[in-house]
């Protein structure tokens, strides 16, 4: 059985694993984010598979920035969290040094992937990731590629105005509405503390589960909101399933009120804008792993 060498290049960590062609991971670690320079973060890159190099049949890399569809030298545009990327040549370098064939792509469209190769989206034809963070990450998998467009930015939902009349802001986007602050930010208004108080998401649930009236409140607006965009992507994409990933994702409350909260999001719906398909939603399987299984997908594809 083949081997494949997964990694994930992260703000904070950079985790890797080897997995099998069957996504069994072997042998997996992870080294703190501390680079300051691209040629510093290729030189680590190629660190943690040189021990590896003639075990592994070809190495996949899940990073920040955008990689364009097709691209050989697996060339990192924006960057991302690591702006210092920018144009890096991060698939050809690693391929050079190492011998091996190696496959880049955005961290959101890996996670998206890897919940097809092994999570949620298994056996869906098209089906679509939202990863909660800050933003709103994902990607679109459609026949078990993932969609990146023509600047790769497909799936980059966090750009999406939650009001098109009024001008693009992080407050009017979908990365305002839905990132995990906007439900940390509506549960502590609910509950009448100051902005400022010193609560996340893990107290947030905490709340909702020891009962809390005004954190529920505060979930069930957040759901709704969200329900919205997820109709408006319904509409535009018609997928069978959204995934829902991300830190937050792991509290079944939240996929409990994005479900409940949706015919309330629906409402409105009938007569000549009757027919819309009702948003199936899941949560995500994968966790953390979901971008090394998606970075593995990609490299299966080379062999």
């Amino acid at each position: 059985m083949q081997e494949f060498f997964g990694i994930d290049v992260g703000g904070t960590a950079v985790k890797w694993a080897v997995l099998g062609e069957d996504f069994s991971i072997r042998e997996r670690g992870s080294l703190p984010t501390g680079f300051t320079t691209a040629e510093e973060t290729v030189s680590a890159l190629i660190g943690l598979v040189e021990p590896y190099r003639e075990r592994v049949s070809a190495v996949g890399v899940s990073a920040p920035g955008g990689i364009y569809e097709g691209d050989v030298t697996g060339t990192i545009h924006r960057g991302g969290a690591l702006t210092f990327m920018d144009g890096c040549p991060l698939g050809k370098l690693m391929r050079e040094a190492l011998g091996v064939p190696v496959a880049v792509n955005n961290d959101g469209k890996c996670c998206a992937l890897g919940e097809y190769a092994a999570g949620a989206l298994r056996g869906t034809r098209f089906g679509v990731v939202l990863a909660i963070g800050t933003g709103i990450g994902g990607g679109i998998v459609i026949d078990g590629k993932v969609l990146r467009g023509a600047h790769c930015f497909a799936g980059e939902f966090s750009f999406l105005r939650n009001d098109v009349t009024t001008a693009a802001s992080m407050e009017n986007s979908f990365a305002g509405s839905g990132g995990w602050r906007a439900l940390r930010d509506a549960a502590v208004a609910e509950k009448g503390l100051p902005a400022d108080s010193p609560v996340d998401g893990r107290r947030v649930f905490e709340w909702i589960a020891d009962g809390d009236i005004a954190a529920q409140r505060a979930l069930d607006r957040y759901a709704r909101s969200f329900d919205g965009q997820l109709i408006n992507l319904q509409a535009v994409l018609d997928p069978e399933v959204f995934v829902i990933a991300g830190g937050i994702s792991c509290h079944p409350e939240l996929v409990d009120a994005l479900r409940a909260q949706m015919p309330l999001a629906l409402a409105g719906y009938e007569g000549t804008l009757a027919g819309i398909p009702v948003p199936q939603i899941k949560v995500a399987e994968l966790g953390n792993d979901a971008n090394l299984y998606g970075a593995v997908q990609e490299a299966m594809r080379l062999m």
